[in-house]
């Protein structure tokens, strides 16, 4: 196995699982939590990441084909995604792909489901296609609050990692979404959000 990242949450490697390329999740303990606690949240949290990879993949979701899920040792095993990050590879000549990343993220919140971190860099290109990785802080919600702040930290990290391709780049990331059924009232609430935070 090979360490490719690391992060407060996880370490990432780079292994093999019957043969094909595989990627570790490997949640990490927290010393300052009691151990029982800690036990049960790794645990707890390794299960609904994986089980919000598979229902984003019912959705039509590209997102890693998981292999295997170990509770115990608080580990998910998944398909390696041999390509880019979106963050490294997003550009002027290429920013009709913002419209698709909009329409997965409408897909996503049709189904009720909450990525919680979405940013170009938990998004990769294999080939042409997109991959949405990283649902650890995913949940499942049908409030129009939750889908709003979802969009919302996605607006603030585009606008800090791509700010040569505001505003284009966000009014296709909005066109996407409303093309592919997210909701008008779901852009109002995130309107509204922006204001608090901008406010407070």
């Amino acid at each position: 196995m090979k360490l490719i990242a690391q992060g407060a949450e996880a370490k990432l490697f780079k292994t093999k699982f019957d043969g094909k390329d595989a990627l570790l999740k490997q949640r990490v303990p927290k010393g300052y939590r009691c151990r029982e606690l800690d036990e049960m949240l790794r645990s707890t949290r390794t299960n609904a990441e994986a089980n919000m990879f598979r229902k984003a993949r019912a959705l039509g979701i590209n997102t890693p084909t998981i292999f295997e899920v170990d509770k115990k040792k608080k580990e998910i095993v998944m398909e390696f995604i041999n390509g880019p990050r979106l963050k490294d590879t997003l550009k002027k000549k290429n920013l009709a792909v913002c419209k698709q990343v909009g329409q997965m993220i409408a897909l996503m919140h049709a189904g009720n489901l909450v990525h919680g971190d979405l940013t170009t860099s938990n998004i990769m290109l294999k080939n042409k296609d997109l991959f949405f990785i990283d649902f650890g802080l995913g949940k499942t919600s049908a409030k129009a609050e939750d889908k709003a702040v979802d969009l919302l930290v996605f607006k603030k990290t585009f606008e800090a990692t791509h700010v040569e391709l505001m505003p284009k780049g966000w009014n296709q990331v909005l066109e996407g979404y409303l093309s592919k059924g997210g909701k008008k009232e779901v852009l109002k609430q995130m309107e509204k959000v922006e204001g608090r935070v901008r406010y407070h």
